[in-house]
């Protein structure tokens, strides 16, 4: 995102507060992308909803939500870093005609989840009407996490704030009104509604900035075969995230809902919720420590190509080094407030969305957990920028590894006090491997740029 995060940041430069605002809230909304809806409807339609649905729909209505968050971000994981990586090679050589063809061909996917689409809606026990929302609600998601990509290449920043914040409040706005005349079904063919309309939108806007004369181009798919530990790393950072809801639900606490969803409910509302706290650290990642961090990134390797001096190389990567420092720091001191004030809140945050007393802690656990997790994000991303894919794999394997081991733990301990401990304890010590590993290989840059090439 560092492309829309220059312009960004440029709006933030001007000095005037209400563009600095609107740059801060524009990052926001585009860095959460369709997640951010997806906790939004989740909280909104738990609270209108007890109007209109009766306990066992609303149930299904949170289950179906987060099951089809879950399995398209599981699904979609491991594609989206050749993706990328294929399109940040096509940026560099200024090839921005493949944008649009490639977006193109990032459509045929549709066929594989089009096959998972249709084993659910083969053999789920529930009324047609509802497995043709679900299907459609997958694949609407599947695509959208991958159609996201391609707005880092995109300069219409305005229109994508514009289609994503109009498409939350239609599918929200279109889900309670629509389930208030038809029920369960009417509340999730509303949500699907809003899903559809904003990935209609944004493949239009990319088709608008993109023109091209070529229609399709398949080429991103030798990536997946030619970068296949991206493909490992994008499939361990997701599992890695989504692995102690997974354990959790098949323990015996989970529950069985409708005779197929195995959720629980409790941890799942806790870890949706408080993810949105790290919107802020993603905010200012994406406006001010990426694009640092690139400007020097870029300039490394500009000076390399130039013939430059060793001293001049070695400035550029202190310059990387600083950024990087510069930018942990501001996000400790932003995060750590914005996590202590929710913390003191967190009482109030659970009668919000409907948590009892009981799940409090759960709650702050989750608050410490989502920011760790932060860390280990904005690792990974800064070592695939050093092209550091082994170290990456290596510090995201332990971070997934940890989860579940930490989860097993907690489950087998059968005290709701240490659910969530899985969650916090693989994501501080993902963070701390991921961060050693970047000041290392940062410390070693000329090093491995010249000798250590593989």
């Amino acid at each position: 995102m560092a492309g829309i995060g220059f312009r960004l940041r440029h709006l933030v430069a001007k000095g005037s507060y209400l563009e600095a605002t609107a740059a801060y809230v524009s990052s926001g909304i585009i860095t959460t992308g369709p997640w951010l809806s997806g906790v939004m409807a989740l909280v909104v339609l738990n609270i209108s909803t007890a109007r209109y649905l009766h306990n066992t729909d609303r149930t299904l209505l949170f289950a179906t939500v987060v099951s089809t968050f879950a399995a398209s971000l599981l699904i979609v994981g491991g594609l989206q870093l050749p993706v990328t990586r294929y399109l940040a090679d096509r940026l560099y050589l200024e090839d921005t005609a493949s944008v649009a063809p490639t977006c193109t061909g990032v459509l045929c996917m549709t066929l594989p989840f089009s096959i998972i689409a249709l084993c659910f809606f083969l053999v789920a026990p529930f009324d047609i009407r509802y497995r043709l929302l679900v299907a459609t609600l997958f694949l609407t998601l599947s695509l959208t996490w991958m159609v996201m990509l391609f707005l880092s290449a995109a300069r219409e920043y305005r229109r994508i704030v514009l289609i994503l914040t109009s498409c939350y409040v239609l599918g929200i706005a279109a889900s309670i009104l629509l389930g208030q005349l038809y029920g369960l079904l009417g509340g999730l063919a509303g949500f699907t509604f809003g899903q559809m309309t904003c990935l209609s939108l944004l493949l239009t806007s990319i088709y608008l900035e993109f023109p091209s004369s070529q229609t399709i181009n398949l080429a991103y798919l030798r990536y997946i075969f030619k970068y296949w530990d991206l493909f490992l790393i994008g499939t361990l950072y997701t599992f890695g995230i989504w692995a102690d809801n997974l354990i959790l639900w098949g323990s015996s606490r989970g529950q069985v809902i409708s005779g197929f969803y195995h959720l629980f409910p409790p941890y799942d509302t806790a870890k949706f919720v408080v993810s949105l706290s790290i919107v802020p650290a993603l905010t200012i990642f994406m406006i001010h420590v990426e694009t640092n961090f690139d400007q020097h990134y870029q300039n490394y390797y500009r000076l390399i190509g130039a013939n430059g001096t060793l001293r001049d190389l070695v400035r550029a990567r202190e310059g990387m080094q600083g950024a990087v420092r510069t930018g942990l720091g501001t996000i400790l001191k932003v995060q750590g407030l914005v996590a202590l004030f929710l913390c003191l809140v967190a009482h109030d945050i659970a009668a919000f969305v409907g948590l009892t007393p009981d799940w409090v802690p759960l709650l702050r656990l989750e608050l410490l957990a989502c920011t760790a997790q932060f860390f280990v994000f904005a690792a990974m991303v800064l070592l695939l920028y050093l092209n550091r894919r082994r170290a990456t794999l290596l510090f995201l394997a332990v971070f997934a590894l940890c989860n579940i081991a930490l989860t097993l733990v907690a489950v087998d301990l059968g005290d709701v006090r240490f659910y969530g401990i899985g969650y916090l304890g693989a994501s501080f010590l993902g963070a701390i491997f991921g961060w050693f590993l970047l000041n290392d290989r940062l410390k070693r840059l000329e090093f491995l740029t010249f000798m250590a090439q593989y």
